[in-house]
């Protein structure tokens, strides 16, 4: 698998991995803030109902207590027609009962929870069939402030009479209570995770970005390494092989004059071969000499026609091309490029009027394929077309390709080989526009 395929799938799967931690975590602290909700809930229910035996009226019982004051929002108890028959603080006037609709979820004991998601209160409605004994405030009033609260005048016959028995009652128990510090929770969590889920994918692929950088630098290095030493070997068989070819060039040139007819033919396999050795003497020495070389604006598109005429006979970049281009690359290393890629394509073993080249303008690089109907490229090969030496041919000394991919990165640009649809294969280069 490529290697920026697998490193973007591992990297996408540790971010999911951490953002499955991250969602755990989250409702692990969220299931903790509700724990704590709940139970300062039951805490403020207890410390209300027992401050209910030293006071007349909810009012007082809020007012004398600092938990009560500072979370108790509104109380009111109403009657059978959703009337007030109390209220303190920010009680509705009328009880809604389509409220209890948005509960989330009914207990046995008829308590119904509304948790209002656009702030940190939460209401209590207890229901039942039997009757709240309202309580009594000291005197009449009118009520309905978070300073205190009573009866209404016509309710007057609620106070409790002798023997505590109860007067008429209410069938719903209203509270609303106020949890500042589970909203902050909830608030911070849907701020901060976001936010830490982006830092955390941008750390992630800032670190894949990395490993690919340090894998590239490898390979440059090993690459280098093996340059150095390819270099080295090259270079003194080069000059070792170089001498003995010109005196066998000589001395054929001798045997010619000298042998009769019969043995020409054996000169000739022997120059053959002479001409051949000294050519890979030359292709090594180009792939191993100045990458860059002299770089200066040239129309590609010239070059091109130039070379196919030459090596084909016949100009194949088509009528749809662009012509006129400029990019910056030394014209004997393009020329080289050219050369080594057309050859590839006439030896492919497909026709030679299939061999058809292309120009386009492509996000302000040139690109250039060349295309011919050959056996086109195997699988296992793909890997390995580039380097230096490997080859796939009878014949030939698979230095080409390592030469035009050379070249064409030493100017900035790339080379890339593919299948052709319907056989073949496809040679794009690219190099970077001038304006």
């Amino acid at each position: 698998m490529n290697t920026k395929i697998s490193s973007f799938i591992v990297t996408v799967a540790a971010w999911l991995l951490f953002s499955a931690l991250t969602v755990l975590i989250v409702w692990e602290t969220l299931d903790r803030a509700r724990l704590i909700r709940d139970n300062d809930n039951e805490r403020i229910f207890s410390t209300l109902f027992a401050s209910m035996r030293t006071y007349e009226s909810y009012g007082e019982a809020i007012e004398s207590s600092e938990l009560l004051r500072s979370r108790i929002e509104g109380i009111g108890v109403y009657g059978e027609e959703q009337e007030s028959l109390y209220r303190w603080g920010e009680a509705p006037e009328f009880f809604d009962e389509s409220i209890l609709a948005e509960s989330s979820g009914k207990s046995r004991f008829g308590r119904y929870t509304i948790p209002d998601k656009k702030s940190d209160r939460i209401k209590f409605v207890l229901k039942s069939d039997r009757t709240f004994v309202p309580p009594v405030p000291p005197e009449p009033s009118a009520g309905g402030t978070k300073a205190g609260g009573g009866f209404p005048p016509e309710r007057q016959t609620n106070r409790r009479r002798e023997g505590n028995s109860p007067g008429p009652g209410g069938k719903y128990f209203y509270i609303d209570i106020a949890h500042p510090a589970y909203r902050r929770t909830h608030t911070l969590l849907a701020l901060v995770i976001p936010v830490w889920e982006l830092v955390f994918l941008a750390l992630a692929f800032y670190f894949r970005q990395l490993y690919l950088r340090n894998r590239e630098y490898r390979e440059r290095i090993e690459s280098q390494k093996n340059l150095v030493v390819l270099g080295t070997a090259a270079g003194t068989l080069a000059h070792e092989i170089k001498n003995p070819l010109l005196s066998i060039r000589l001395q054929t040139g001798i045997l010619e004059k000298t042998l009769p007819g019969t043995g020409r033919e054996e000169l000739i396999l022997i120059n053959e071969e002479v001409d051949r050795l000294s050519a890979l003497v030359y292709r090594v020495n180009d792939f191993l000499r100045d990458a860059a070389g002299n770089t200066v604006p040239l129309n590609p598109a010239d070059l091109l026609e130039e070379t196919s005429q030459r090596l084909c006979g016949r100009n194949i970049v088509t009528e749809d091309s662009v012509k006129e281009s400029r990019v910056g690359i030394d014209p004997a290393r393009l020329r080289s490029v050219f050369e080594n890629i057309i050859r590839n394509a006439l030896e492919a073993e497909g026709p030679e009027g299939e061999i058809k080249a292309v120009i386009n303008r492509e996000g302000g690089e040139i690109v250039i394929r060349v295309m011919d109907r050959g056996k086109g490229i195997e699988e296992k090969d793909k890997s390995r077309i580039f380097d230096p030496f490997y080859t796939t041919k009878s014949t030939g000394a698979g230095i080409g390709l390592a030469i035009c991919k050379r070249f064409l990165e030493a100017s900035g640009g790339s080379i890339v080989l593919e299948n052709r649809e319907n056989g073949g294969a496809v040679a794009a280069l690219k190099i970077p526009e001038e304006k």
